[in-house]
C-alpha cells in the first residue's frame, strides 16, 4: 500500500537530522536525468516554488504511473525526487486518492522555508492531479 510505503521512506530518512537531511536530498538530485528543454513549459512548471520546477506524468497501459521531473534548485530537485521515486509504479486510483496530509510521515516539510513548503504542496497536488485527469504530458 502506498501511505505504507511514504511511512517506510520517512523511516529510512528519519535518522537523518536537519543539515544531514538537506544534504541527502541534494545528493539524491544529482542522480535525476534531466528533462529535454521541450517539456521545461509553463503547463510543466510547478507554481508557488522557491526555484523552478518542472513535473511530466503519464498513466501508463497498465493504469501505473510515471513521472518525470527536473528542477534548477539541488533541494527542489531531491525533494521532487522523492515524490516521483514514491509514486512512480503506483496504481493511478492509489495516487488519486492521496492528499498533501498522506506525505508527513516522509518529514520533508517541516525543513523547507515557507516557500518551499507551499512549492511542495503544489507539487504534491500536481502529481495527483495528473493521477485523476489521466494526463499524459511526457
Amino acid at each position: 500500500m502506498i501511505l505504507d510505503k511514504i511511512k517506510e521512506r520517512g523511516e529510512e530518512m528519519a535518522p537523518l537530522e536537519g543539515h544531514d537531511r538537506l544534504q541527502y536530498l541534494i545528493d539524491i538530485a544529482r542522480q535525476v536525468d534531466p528533462l529535454n528543454d521541450s517539456e521545461k513549459v509553463d503547463e510543466n512548471k510547478i507554481r508557488g516554488c522557491a526555484s523552478n520546477l518542472w513535473v511530466v506524468g503519464k498513466v501508463n497501459e497498465d493504469g501505473t504511473m510515471s513521472y518525470k521531473h527536473d528542477a534548477d534548485a539541488w533541494i527542489t530537485k531531491g525533494t521532487a525526487k522523492v515524490l516521483v521515486d514514491l509514486l512512480n509504479g503506483e496504481h493511478r486510483s492509489a495516487v488519486a486518492h492521496l492528499t498533501l496530509e498522506s506525505f508527513e510521515g516522509l518529514g520533508i516539510r517541516n525543513l523547507l522555508t515557507m516557500q518551499r513548503q507551499v512549492g511542495f504542496g503544489s507539487l504534491v497536488e500536481r502529481m495527483i492531479e495528473i493521477a485523476k485527469n489521466g494526463k499524459q504530458n511526457t
